[in-house]
């Protein structure tokens, strides 16, 4: 992987809140994302990117318990990567997705997806 770090946060610094989805779902998982997968978190960071900015979330129902799975959350990053990256935190696997919305971005770029994430629904 090949990540320019700069270009990464300088894209993340300049996503401002009222910006981002609004739907239950996403902000559910900006609250808590973070803190519930720090570790996924800070790897991310030195990426340049900001956990609680995805590009895309793909979420499931709630459960019985109220938990809600998200079958994918990714992220954009500047730079280039092989198509065959993998990383694994604990148990949040991180890998090139091969399936996003068209990004609008012409700059060299590529997108990371992260999972399985699970929280609460808390809303």
């Amino acid at each position: 992987m090949n990540a320019d770090v700069l270009k990464s946060t300088e894209y993340y610094r300049s996503i401002a809140e009222n910006s981002l989805c609004d739907c239950a779902y996403c902000r559910s998982y900006r609250l808590q994302v973070k803190s519930a997968f720090p570790e996924a978190s800070e790897y991310l960071e030195t990426l340049g990117v900001d956990i609680e900015k995805p590009f895309e979330t793909s979420p499931l129902e709630p459960d019985e318990n109220g938990m809600l799975e998200y079958c994918c959350c990714q992220y954009i990053v500047f730079g280039t990567c092989e198509s065959s990256y993998y990383h694994k935190i604990d148990d949040v696997e991180i890998r090139i997705a091969t399936s996003h919305p068209d990004t609008g971005l012409e700059e060299e770029h590529f997108v990371l997806e992260l999972y399985p994430i699970r929280l609460k629904f808390c809303m």
